[in-house]
């Protein structure tokens, strides 16, 4: 049987890209729910490096790194300040309490506000894409 989503690189970008918010989300959880744990300091990863990693671990799906070619003396090249690493250190904070924790709350709420906006949007390409192969499929068998 011919499968449809396996090769598309619409839905792989997406799922990791689903996959990755989710797994943030939890990690902000975490920071919030330890912001009054003495010595607690807050964790985090770099969404866009683990992204990045994620595509290029996976063979034969959409890289935008590797898939963009200059065809055209005209063209721009691609930045290479597009996709940063992966971030296994621990955060720098901007303030630490008497206590030892580094917890901001208001770093965290933004980083949870933008994760959240990153999940709706990637779930809303991936309703589209997956709409858009209905379609094809309902017109195919007509």
């Amino acid at each position: 049987m011919f499968d449809l989503t396996k090769n598309n690189g619409m839905i792989g970008l997406m799922d990791a890209s689903l996959s990755l918010a989710s797994r943030r989300q939890a990690l902000i959880a975490s920071n919030l729910a330890n912001v009054d744990t003495p010595q607690y300091r807050t964790r985090d990863f770099s969404f866009e490096g683990a992204l990045k990693n994620a595509l290029d671990s996976q063979s034969g799906q959409y890289s935008p790194s590797s898939s963009l070619r200059v065809t055209h003396a005209m063209h721009l090249g691609a930045s290479p300040s597009v996709s940063l690493p992966p971030t296994e250190d621990p955060i720098r904070p901007n303030y630490e309490r008497n206590d030892g924790n580094d917890v901001s709350l208001d770093r965290e709420n933004l980083l949870l506000a933008r994760t959240q906006q990153t999940y709706q949007l990637s779930s809303q390409f991936l309703q589209s894409e997956l709409r858009r192969l209905y379609v094809a499929i309902r017109e195919g068998s007509k």
